[in-house]
């Protein structure tokens, strides 16, 4: 499920970018540059909270903020300051003020179901709002632990937020992995642990309103001494917060205590449902990306598709189900890096191969995520310039931030390369890109299940290399170079520059290295489910206060 709420979100981001161009043209756009959010907790569970809101706004009277779900929670101390100028507080607003009445004035609206932080903008173009305010009874006292769990920014908000951060700390107590847990959910970003402090901030923008930020933390008893008493155990507040999020689904793949009876009874009441999602989901996908009901249907393909572009084959072996993102990638790039010179391998006297970072071809000349993963392997070689086997795992396992920021771009370069390329639209393959896509299934199954000795032909010698890094992405990579090799020894041996003992090293490293990453975000994505820190959910979250939807401009 979040799986597909991801697609569904770049979806709306293309629909967003296109419909945001066409109705910005000759015209002055209204947008959220950032948003700031502080909150000091105190050791009576409330939270001093300050949101600094930088903004460029052509239309409207007024800025609001919705804050809905407070249960015992209440709102005081309101105060804004704009550009530099402090605002009257006027108690009750008024949202049917002109602008110049309501300029440097802020106020709240309070409603049934919570209320509205209100404020005038005074004029339109660029400000920079501060605002502060306390919320009492922000944290809970449960059975087992203290819990906060709030809605900073709301969905619906209008402009879009382009950039957003929050921070959790305490008026005396440092937070840490020991005496507190996190979890993030509404964008996509991270969460975690820095300075004594919670921080979360997105990595993308608000593209679609079921964006929000809502943050979930776990305090050891003895930090707070809330006065909101709750008879429940930190456990049940999430395992409501968990449904539909990342989080869960990571938990759903690692459960392995069904006993078979159990499933077998799952499996005799869901026989209907699975053979929908077998014959109609499967369908669809691979209508929309290959062109054909089933993959059965594609023959080899014996040519590289896309023109080469491993990211554009990358992606549509993700987006068809047909792999999962991570080391495969890596490897094949590798590979091309040492085709290309980028990259050397040197024997290193003990039977074994290093990759040497000094290549004849200059690295300058390399961009986007092939410039990014040498430098990776760079900062992992350390000053001498050769990473050894061991090497490169023990350097990722500390830089888990990094490698899921290459895997990220990996991903986002690939899509944008399919429709920079004309190959996509609006999320869409095109007849084009299916073709070219039907090419990346049709050269695995060539390279998988036939016998290359059986099919060579001459003018393929001239595609070996090709082949050989795209067996790396398939992860056939050894495989195919022994039967390459069977074909003709020599020819092998002069189309990738080595031996064939030496270059079969370089294939397990390759590999070796580009499982070292899958097995890093791994840990990452369990560190994060645990409540150490990492990358949020889009999906889940339910059970906050604060929040609601709407607000901006209005």
């Amino acid at each position: 499920m979040n799986r597909l709420m991801k697609i569904f979100a770049a979806l709306l981001s293309v629909a967003a970018f296109v419909s945001l161009s066409d109705f910005s043209y000759g015209r002055e756009v209204s947008s959220v540059d950032s948003i700031s959010i502080t909150a000091v907790l105190s050791g009576d569970g409330s939270a001093a909270v300050t949101e600094v809101w930088s903004v460029e706004i052509y239309e409207g009277t007024e800025w609001y903020l919705v804050r809905n779900n407070l249960g015992d929670i209440e709102i005081t101390g309101l105060s804004v300051n704009g550009d530099g100028r402090n605002f009257e507080n006027v108690g009750e607003w008024d949202v049917d003020r002109t602008i110049e009445q309501k300029a440097f004035k802020c106020g709240i609206v309070t409603k049934r179901e919570g209320c509205e932080l209100c404020w005038g903008l005074g004029s339109h173009g660029k400000h920079t709002f501060t605002v502060s305010y306390t919320m009492t009874n922000a944290v809970k006292s449960l059975n087992d632990y203290d819990a906060l769990h709030i809605q900073f920014v709301s969905p619906g908000i209008r402009p879009r937020p382009q950039k957003i951060s929050v921070t959790l700390k305490s008026e005396n107590q440092s937070f840490d992995e020991d005496n507190a847990a996190v979890w993030a959910f509404g964008y996509e970003g991270v969460v975690g642990f820095e300075d004594g402090e919670i921080r979360a901030r997105t990595e993308t923008p608000f593209v679609s309103d079921q964006y929000s930020v809502i943050l979930l933390a776990r305090f050891n008893k003895g930090i707070f001494n809330s006065g909101s008493v709750r008879d429940v155990d930190f456990a049940e507040l999430q395992e409501t917060a968990f449904k539909g999020s990342a989080y869960q689904e990571y938990l759903d793949s690692q459960d392995e205590g069904f006993s078979p009876w159990i499933l077998f009874a799952f499996f005799g009441l869901c026989a209907v449902f699975m053979v929908w999602l077998g014959f109609v989901v499967v369908r669809r996908r691979n209508l929309r990306i290959f062109g054909v009901k089933s993959l059965k249907e594609i023959g080899f393909f014996r040519d590289i598709p896309f023109r080469g572009n491993l990211l554009e084959a990358e992606s549509v072996l993700v987006q068809g189900s047909v792999a999962r993102s991570g080391g495969g990638i890596a490897g094949a790039m590798i590979l091309r890096l040492l085709q290309n010179q980028y990259i050397t391998v040197a024997n290193n006297g003990r039977k074994k191969v290093d990759i040497v970072l000094d290549g004849p071809a200059s690295p300058d000349s390399l961009n986007g995520t092939m410039m990014e993963l040498y430098r990776l392997l760079e900062s992992a070689a350390g000053a001498d310039r050769i990473l050894q086997e061991k090497e490169f795992p023990r350097w990722a396992s500390r830089h888990s931030k990094e490698i899921q920021a290459w895997l990220d771009s990996v991903k986002s370069e690939g899509s944008g390369n399919l429709r920079e390329d004309g190959y996509t639209e609006g999320g869409r393959f095109l007849p084009s890109g299916q073709e070219q896509a039907r090419g990346v299934i049709g050269l695995r199954k060539f390279l998988k299940e036939a016998t290359l000795i059986n099919e060579r032909k001459s003018a393929e010698v001239v595609l070996w290399q090709d082949y050989l890094v795209y067996a790396a992405l398939f992860g056939i990579a050894d495989k195919v170079a022994e039967e390459l090799r069977e074909i003709n020894p020599k020819a092998f041996e002069e189309v990738v520059g080595y031996d064939y003992s030496t270059f079969h090293r370089v294939i397990f490293l390759s590999n070796h290295y580009g499982m070292s990453m899958t097995k890093v975000v791994s840990a990452q994505t369990a560190s994060s489910v645990a409540g150490h820190g990492g990358f949020s959910s889009f999906g889940g979250g339910g059970g906050f206060s604060g929040g609601g939807f709407g607000g901006g401009a209005r």
